[in-house]
């Protein structure tokens, strides 16, 4: 189960990666249309800012998986080994609760959204909960592989710790 979670966290890392590609390329092609042509387009704006939302949150899991989300290890380092194990299970587990309540209230404003039919008023005029539904989706996602990444710690202390891109 741990793994299949693993892949679901590389899964979302490599789709969000190509959206962000994908998000250059669109607004890219918006500044030639809007500068050179004179021509803006009427999706490229707000099709790019869905896709930073769903990129931003979808590589969560595998950059927590990885441990190349930003840390500050002045404290830390000066920690013995089972004092640091304890403070990364800690944060690990309230990573997982933090999860959860985003879980619980954006997915609460995400159905919201979806039963009143609200729209994001653009000229595109999307479906809100297309974006809104990243946060309960991709916080599961960062919860789950919160909670496998615990288990990970307290087993087997933090010398084993994935650091820059290594996997295991």
């Amino acid at each position: 189960m741990l793994r299949v979670i693993d892949a679901v966290s590389r899964l979302f890392g490599t789709v969000a990666g190509w959206a962000y590609f994908a998000t250059a390329l669109m607004l890219g092609y918006e500044v030639v249309m809007r500068y050179v042509f004179i021509a803006p387009t009427i999706w490229a704006e707000e099709l790019s800012r869905m896709l930073l939302v769903w990129a931003t949150f979808g590589g969560a899991a595998i950059l927590l998986h990885r441990r190349q989300h930003i840390t500050i290890t002045l404290m830390t380092d000066l920690l013995s080994p089972r004092l640091r194990r304890l403070q990364e299970v800690f944060v690990l587990l309230f990573i997982a609760a933090l999860a959860a309540v985003i879980v619980r209230d954006g997915g609460g404003i995400a159905w919201d959204s979806f039963q009143r039919g609200r729209t994001t008023g653009s000229m595109l005029n999307l479906p809100a909960w297309w974006a809104q539904v990243s946060l309960p989706l991709c916080f599961a996602l960062l919860g789950l592989q919160a909670l496998v990444e615990a288990l990970r710690v307290a087993a087997g202390g933090t010398e084993n710790l994935p650091r820059g891109s290594v996997e295991h």
